[in-house]
């Protein structure tokens, strides 16, 4: 059954079970509201539901009460707002989160995630996602996750269920932190027992290839070959499955295979090479242990020409990569394909990188950096009934430190951490509850244990360099930031916070760079334009500074720190009026 006042991520693939625990929320009385793909009146055909709201979430045009799924900003985060605002306790159920993800992209439904879930906390309200975990990359699943109060398998939460452990976490608050002016510190959860994810390094973030003729040429497959026994470890493909006969696959993978064949017959590594087979571009790389071959389509010989010194030196650290990660399965291979199925991400990423490649200017230098991860970490196996008891004491933790019980909150932290020492969750938010309580020493210290299980989330980098920052360790706080800003470039917060700590070294012309930055990848932050104003002011620049005040308080006309700074710079500005 769902408790009310949380909020919710539950994993199912298709939202049957969720649907009945709304249900049974508007059954009992609560005001409930359910934006969804599915049309209207067929949905309440489905499930009681006559006494709730429901929107639909649609792009067609032939109802104007729908919801384009493109207004995320706008009409969607209104209706939803005006929901919590207007109804005591409500209950608002999001299905169709992927709808949204594929016509917004990652970084923009996950702020609107946020946005939501902090009007259903000051509301009391109760606000409830469904996902299939199948349909999201799962490295952009486990960043969701920490946004949200509880995560579960739907079917955990129906009466007759019984217990049984997620694989994707357990409830608890989280958080990241913003300076210099701490906004109240966000529920957030993360992932129990995570295998490493690859780094974001590139210039944009996708979470799919880029289609409708962005580049004059498209990757239309990528094959991982072992060498030795030149067999297909693993395939990833872009192609729609009707659109190219299988016939010309089939003949243009056999003429791969005897390429990389022939190459090892012979003892000679090829290193990097290009096939033309019926008007299909085929480069092809081989490691010591594995070849790489890439399919392109279309007409792009210029930009091939012009990025394919990149291509190789991407091919090349992704063959290496996949070797080092995967070496003793390699070397001793007896015929087991399934041992490569964690491969998969390495090729996902290589057709980004690829894509970045292509995309770069002529003469623009690209810094395609280290493109892939260490080698993957099999997650923790935890017996259930210890899951379970670290599950109990993490959703203790929640309810307490949403009652602002924050020592006892701490108290379960610790109980779930000794169930299981390696609960993720449950070290990045006692990390954040220790610093909420003004003891950054410590929380640095269950950040560090976080990240030695996880290194690849900005936001905990980010709270580590805020940490370091007011204990004074400013330079390691910066390096904290950058490390952060490796792994998301387009994290409007991190380039804030660079910019805090280097306007604290009295570094001031880089922060503004930092702030300017940070106010190309979101405009409209009112506590960014409060913080370049301070940098400006610092340095007698108040026309200037007045600005950027204005401008924050344009967006938020009742933040106290820019309207005070802002009197003070008006009266400096009045006294050298006067000199």
């Amino acid at each position: 059954m769902l408790e009310k006042g949380f909020n919710y991520l539950l994993y199912e693939e298709k939202a049957r079970i969720t649907y009945e625990l709304v249900s049974e929320l508007a059954r009992e009385g609560s005001p409930v509201l359910c934006i969804t793909t599915v049309f209207p009146k067929k949905l309440k055909k489905m499930y009681p539901l006559d006494n709730a709201e429901v929107l639909w979430l649609s792009d067609s045009g032939s109802d104007p009460k729908a919801l384009k799924p493109t207004r995320l900003d706008f009409e969607i985060t209104r209706s939803i707002s005006n929901f919590f605002k207007e109804k005591d306790e409500a209950v608002v159920f999001l299905d169709g989160f992927e709808y949204l993800l594929s016509e917004n992209g990652f970084d923009k439904a996950r702020r609107f995630i946020k946005r939501i879930n902090d009007t259903a906390s000051m509301n009391d309200g109760t606000f409830i996602i469904c996902v299939n975990k199948d349909a999201i990359p799962k490295e952009d699943l486990i960043t969701l996750s920490k946004d949200f109060d509880i995560v579960k398998e739907a079917d955990e939460l129906m009466d007759v269920g019984g217990t049984k452990s997620s694989a994707y976490g357990t409830p608890t608050p989280a958080a990241t932190v913003k300076q210099p002016e701490p906004a109240p510190i966000h529920p957030a959860a993360s992932h129990t027992g995570v295998a490493k994810s690859p780094p974001q390094t590139f210039s944009e973030t996708r979470t799919s290839m880029p289609t409708g003729g962005e580049f004059p040429l498209e990757i239309e497959d990528v094959y991982l070959i072992h060498r030795n026994a030149g067999i297909l470890l693993q395939r990833k493909t872009w192609r729609d499955k009707d659109v190219i006969d299988p016939d010309l696959v089939a003949g243009m993978f056999q003429g791969v295979l005897n390429f990389v064949n022939e190459s090892f017959a012979s003892g000679e590594r090829s290193k990097f090479s290009r096939m033309d087979i019926k008007g299909y571009i085929i480069l092809v790389y081989d490691s010591e242990l594995v070849s790489l071959a890439i399919v392109f389509s279309g007409e792009g010989e210029e930009v091939l020409y012009r990025s394919i010194d990149r291509i190789r030196t991407i091919m090349k650290e992704t063959a290496e990569s996949v070797e080092n990660a995967y070496r003793e399965e390699l070397v001793d291979y007896k015929g087991d394909v399934s041992a490569f199925k964690g491969t998969r991400r390495y090729l996902d990423y290589l057709g980004l990188a690829i894509y970045d490649a292509m995309s770069a200017k002529p003469g623009e230098d690209l810094d395609i950096g280290p493109i892939m991860a260490e080698p993957e970490v099999k997650p923790e196996v935890v017996e259930a009934p210890v899951v379970a008891e670290a599950e109990d004491f993490m959703t203790k933790a929640s309810m307490a430190a949403r009652s602002g019980r924050y020592e006892e909150a701490l108290k379960y932290y610790d109980e779930a951490l000794k169930a299981q020492p390696n609960n993720i969750r449950a070290l990045f938010n006692k990390g954040v509850m220790l610093q909420m309580l003004g003891k950054p020493g410590e929380a640095i210290k269950y950040y560090d244990k976080y990240l030695d299980i996880n290194p690849y989330d900005p936001e905990a980098w980010s709270n580590k360099g805020m940490a370091l920052r007011r204990m004074g360790r400013v330079t390691e706080a910066i390096k904290a930031y950058e490390k952060g800003i490796d792994l998301n470039p387009e994290d409007a917060t991190l380039w804030s916070n660079k910019g805090i700590a280097l306007r604290s070294m009295g570094r001031i012309e880089d922060a503004i760079k930092c702030y300017d930055r940070a106010l190309e990848i979101d405009p409209n932050d009112a506590g960014i334009w409060s913080n370049k104003g301070v940098a400006l002011q610092s340095v007698g620049r108040l026309e200037e500074a007045i600005r950027c005040y204005d401008r924050a308080l344009e967006i938020d006309p009742h933040r106290r720190v820019p309207l005070q700074n802002r009197e003070i710079a008006l009266r400096h500005l009045r006294q050298r009026g006067r000199r």
